[in-house]
């Protein structure tokens, strides 16, 4: 998984369920929408590799003991990245809604 600036991020196409709520038709997904779909995707991605290249190693088809302890680790960042990203979100929304108006 290749780390690449925020500005260069580009927003993916979230699903059509998920898009067509709150939104006029044919206006585009929200930024950060596309920015969560496209990092939970990438942990997907990288958990997936994970689990093959450990399943590789089992059955003996690999001997890059390396390689495979890397995308483990490679999975865990990933994961525990979206993880903080949901513990600040709600943190933030709980700020949020103890604010008098």
């Amino acid at each position: 998984m290749a780390l690449m600036p925020v500005s260069q991020v580009t927003p993916s196409v979230v699903s059509s369920e998920a898009g067509s709520v709150g939104r006029s038709a044919g206006a585009s997904p929200a930024p950060f929408a596309g920015l969560v779909d496209q990092l939970v995707g990438g942990a997907v991605q990288s958990n997936t590799q994970a689990q093959a290249g450990v399943q590789d190693l089992a059955l003996g088809r690999t001997d890059s003991l390396h390689e495979v302890m890397l995308q483990v680790a490679q999975a865990d960042l990933s994961f525990r990245l979206i993880l903080e990203i949901r513990n600040r979100l709600t943190d933030a929304y709980q700020e949020i809604m103890k604010m008098q108006v």
